[in-house]
């Protein structure tokens, strides 16, 4: 074949299909535009008698809960369909839950984990509490080992005291009888003979007259002999046996006060002592206390661990909890916007659920009408899907504030500004034949 023929056939099919194609176009144009332009309307004449009441026309709503995923994954279950009825609560889909289960093993062993830490901190507390209690103890130990010393301390130095005058009394012994009698003494012990010898001179001649009897006498001669053995050892002083036991009782004196001066010094050693044992024993309190401080920071600290653990373990419940979606209220299912085995993401509308029962319609009443209206006023309300069927309402609310301008005063009439007011309405709807987005058509009764 000639490849210019075969070249001139190609453009031609080219031609062709572009001429088809404009044309699809157009009459796909053409047809549309008038499609859209042949617009059904309602004549309120075919469905009230004017004169019987002021006329307005709305939009039927109703109360619609989107029922949206809080978490992304799969959906493996749909428990409803559309126009189905449901109670609040009732399950109406439920997401995969796989990597939430996972994620909660997770939680629960890093929960398990801090708990164990904080089983183990707070041993550590009751044994830091134990070790202040202890040390406690032995600065009370200590401080009763300082008063002890102390006490044996004040023991030694009068010990050391009572020795000293012991040792006193025992040198003054000691120097009388080496020294003898003092020269007063000896002429009061020879004062003392002298008036013995007299007195038995004087006896001894009533004696021989028989004036005294021979026993007087022998009584004056003893006092005689004992003055004059006194006199006698005055004058001779202490005997050689009274010397030496003066002198050895000196001596076990002198030894007396150095033994109290040596328990002196070991009372004065053991209460150093128990004062550098009060010292170490309230520096282990210090450190006990330090330990108790750490060891309850300790405790803080897991405890602060369980809480941030827990809370990822709440959240993860949460998101589980929420695999599957529940009523929110009472209601039918007016829409299901997504299958089993789709991906969902979070915040995806799966569904509507709307109450049906409680439908109501929201109008604009001009203000030169709002006279005609009053909260509580019942209403008749018709929709063209039910020409043939007459709902009824009643006013619930009024607006206190005006929405929007009506009519706008021109310089052409000189009038003046209209402004319209919010009225809702609530219809009866028990047979839930009406639907949101339905246009309502009200009158309100003369």
């Amino acid at each position: 074949m000639d490849f210019k023929n075969m070249f001139k056939q190609k453009r031609v099919i080219n031609m062709i299909v572009i001429v088809a194609f404009l044309a699809v176009i157009i009459l796909v144009l053409t047809y549309g535009f008038n499609e859209s332009k042949s617009v059904e309307t309602v004549a309120i004449k075919d469905l009230f008698n004017e004169k019987d009441g002021l006329i307005v026309q709305g939009v039927i709503e109703t109360k619609e809960v989107n029922i949206n995923s809080k978490i992304p994954g799969k959906l493996i279950t749909l428990y409803v369909e559309e126009g189905q009825e449901v109670k609040e609560g009732d399950p109406l889909v439920e997401i995969s839950s796989d990597e939430l289960q996972a994620k909660k093993k997770q939680a629960e062993a890093a929960l398990s984990q801090a708990k164990a830490a904080l089983k183990a901190a707070k041993e550590q507390l009751e044994q830091a509490k134990a070790g202040v209690e202890a040390s406690k103890g032995l600065v009370e130990q200590a401080q009763a080992g300082v008063e002890a010393s102390s006490g044996k301390l004040n023991e030694a130095e009068a010990g050391v005291q009572a020795a000293e005058k012991q040792y006193e009394a025992a040198t003054a012994v000691k120097e009388k009888a080496e020294n003898g009698a003092r020269t007063q003494e000896v002429a009061q012990a020879q004062a003392a003979y002298d008036v013995m010898q007299k007195s038995y001179e004087r006896v001894a001649a009533l004696v021989e007259k028989g004036a005294v009897s021979q026993q007087k006498l022998d009584e004056i001669k003893a006092q005689l002999e004992v003055a004059k053995e006194t006199l006698s050892m005055a004058e001779e002083g202490a005997r050689e046996e009274d010397k030496k036991a003066a002198n050895a009782t000196s001596e076990q004196a002198a030894a007396g006060l150095e033994a109290a001066k040596t328990r002196v010094d070991q009372a004065t050693a053991g209460l150093t002592a128990s004062k550098a044992q009060l010292t170490q024993a309230m520096a282990g309190v210090d450190s006990s206390n330090a330990l108790l401080y750490q060891a309850q920071a300790g405790v803080e600290a897991k405890e602060g661990l369980v809480e941030q653990a827990q809370g990822a373990l709440d959240e993860v419940n949460a998101y589980l909890d929420a695999v599957v979606l529940k009523a929110p209220m009472d209601g039918t299912v007016t829409a299901i916007n997504s299958e089993v085995g789709e991906l969902v993401s979070t915040g995806t509308q799966i569904a509507i659920v709307s109450n049906l029962k409680g439908t109501w319609v929201e109008v604009s009443v001009p203000e030169t009408d709002l006279g005609k209206i009053s909260e509580g006023q019942e209403v008749i309300v018709k929709v063209p899907s039910y020409k043939e069927q007459t709902f009824t309402g009643h006013v619930s609310t009024i607006n206190a504030q005006p929405n929007f301008a009506v009519k706008r005063a021109t310089n052409d009439n000189g009038g003046f500004d209209i402004v319209s007011f919010g009225v809702k309405i609530k219809i009866d709807n028990m047979d839930e034949v009406l639907r949101p987005g339905m246009s309502a058509y009200i009158q309100f009764k003369n």
